[in-house]
């Protein structure tokens, strides 16, 4: 049975399809560009304008949206013969814990813009905030859209507050290294929703992918993202400190 064997928002088996793996396996292999072009500049190895150009802060929201649209079509493939609900919160909890180390090694390094909402703790609320939609069908569309959308209307500076930046209807964001607010990009995962919901009337999405030489990888990585997501970042930053350290004899900014 094509989806036989579900799994959760960030990594595993999705289903007997290959490509929500391989398309998640992209936003890995993105996400390991963009952290190494970031470390580069870190430790002044490149001279990037990670921040203000064009192109960077773009890269990052379709790295985002990869991410999260895929975990939209995850779960709504796991759902296609009921959730497996021990194995959903086994998940959740890893996800949780997952943050949570992140928030903590994040603030050791960079106490003054450390992680306080990223993509970790978005997929760890949205999971449970989405298991409602799963059974909504074509209305997921409408209302994903109408999430997106939602921040250009309704921003306000009430949710400026500390407490409330999570919901992404603020003006204004503290400083932070990953920032992934439940607004928009819940609706990103309702969109997501959608579109694995519509699997069965879409007959080339149930073919095998063609055979390319990298496609092992981009499964493999697809596969194990919340492993290499943990543990890339820490990976690149001492190699790259060691680069910097042995060109230059610095340790970065």
């Amino acid at each position: 049975m094509l989806f036989s064997k579900p799994s959760s928002p960030m990594g595993g088996e999705v289903s007997r399809l290959e490509w929500p793996d391989a398309l998640r396996g992209l936003a890995v292999f993105l996400m390991l560009v963009f952290h190494s072009a970031y470390d580069l500049n870190h430790f002044d190895l490149l001279q990037l304008d990670l921040l203000h150009s064009t192109f960077w802060p773009a890269f990052q929201k379709a790295i985002v949206a990869l991410f999260v649209g895929v975990a939209g079509i995850s779960l709504a493939l796991a759902n296609r013969h009921g959730l497996h609900w021990q194995r959903f919160w086994r998940r959740e909890g890893l996800l949780l814990v997952s943050a949570m180390l992140v928030s903590a090694g994040s603030y050791a390094v960079f106490p003054t813009s450390w992680i306080f909402f990223g993509v970790l703790h978005f997929m760890a609320v949205a999971s449970v905030l989405a298991v409602p939609f799963l059974r909504l069908g074509w209305l997921n569309l409408p209302l994903g859209l109408l999430l997106v959308l939602l921040p250009q209307w309704l921003a306000d500076p009430l949710f400026n507050a500390a407490w409330l930046q999570w919901l992404g209807l603020g003006t204004v964001v503290s400083n932070t290294k990953d920032y992934t607010p439940l607004l928009p990009w819940f609706g990103v995962m309702l969109l997501g929703i959608y579109v694995g919901n519509r699997l069965e009337h879409c007959e080339q999405c149930l073919k095998p992918l063609p055979r390319w030489f990298w496609l092992p990888v981009l499964l493999w990585l697809g596969k194990h993202s919340l492993a290499v997501y943990l543990l890339h970042q820490p990976l690149l930053m001492a190699l790259f400190w060691l680069v910097a350290s042995l060109m230059f004899g610095v340790t970065g900014k």
